[in-house]
């Protein structure tokens, strides 16, 4: 990690996240994509296949591997954007966890935010760029494991 790339504690660090799932569920994959404040320059993306798995789980799994990656880049403000309505309602407490495989991921999150000065969650538009794009990495890397197979 390039020491400049660190979010100092006046800036914010902004995580996009994205999960996929072919079949629902089926075989799967996370993206996150960091920024810094206004930012249009990515820090860092990511990108992993995760198994057979839900859209919901593998939308749980991107913000936790956002969250255990980004405690490498700062302590202070994160916002994780995610085009999920349901994670994010769940993560925000609109929404109520009634699956307990759900609400151990959710308690993972929880257990993670504890390393920042604070931690929200936003719903945006799936036409989000970042979005789009932490979309796209999920897709090629299901392709790609297809091509595996």
């Amino acid at each position: 990690m390039n020491k400049s790339n660190v979010v100092k504690k006046e800036n914010i660090l902004r995580i996009y996240v994205d999960g996929a799932s072919r079949n629902n569920p089926g075989h799967s994959a996370c993206a996150f994509i960091f920024l810094k404040n206004g930012d249009s320059t990515p820090i860092t993306s990511y990108v992993e296949y995760i198994g057979k798995a839900t859209n919901n789980i593998a939308e749980y799994e991107a913000i936790i591997r956002a969250l255990e990656n980004a405690v490498k880049y700062t302590r202070w403000d994160v916002i994780i954007y995610s085009d999920s309505e349901l994670v994010v309602n769940q993560l925000n407490g609109v929404y109520r966890v009634k699956k307990e495989h759900l609400r151990k991921k959710l308690e993972r999150i929880y257990s993670l935010i504890t390393f920042f000065e604070s931690v929200s969650f936003q719903h945006v538009p799936r036409y989000n760029k970042f979005i789009a794009k932490c979309d796209s990495l999920c897709n090629k890397k299901l392709d790609e494991m297809e091509g595996k197979n």
